[in-house]
């Protein structure tokens, strides 16, 4: 048994190393201000760059709804650069966590995609994570 302990606690380690390898530098991310935009009916570039943009697909036999989440709105598609990018994305069903994604600088850019159960759901919203310009939000009611 403890060899079998062992071997589990092994396959774990070796599991979590690639994503401590590839986690992007904590200190490039210097803004965690919740910002929302002055006008939300007359959204300016930089806003719309920043504001996820919730999309409701399908849904599969099993019941669950395809849910996808772009960063950025009205095609103006949030960057992905060193100096510059969406560190995460959260998606909510009703104020509940449902997925999280963590994203490199280069290398991913500002989506989400998912498959969620959404009976009785009556709203979505999703945060996205700029490392330069904060946290905004936007949902939907379904």
């Amino acid at each position: 048994m403890k060899r079998r302990n062992m071997l589990k606690m092994l396959v774990s380690a070796v599991a979590v190393i690639p994503s401590v390898m590839m986690a992007y530098d904590k200190k490039l991310v210097v803004n965690t201000i919740k910002m929302k935009p002055k006008d939300s009916k007359k959204l300016e570039k930089g806003e719309k760059k920043h504001l996820p943009e919730i999309k409701v697909g399908d849904k599969d036999s099993a019941g669950y709804t395809l849910v996808e989440v772009t960063i950025g709105q009205d095609s103006v598609i949030h960057p992905s650069t060193k100096e510059h990018w969406i560190y995460e994305i959260e998606l909510f069903a009703d104020g509940k966590l449902v997925d999280l994604v963590s994203l490199e600088p280069e290398i991913s850019r500002g989506y989400l995609g998912t498959r969620v159960k959404l009976d009785g759901v009556k709203k979505l919203s999703a945060v996205s994570k700029c490392n330069l310009h904060g946290s905004w939000e936007s949902e939907i009611t379904l």
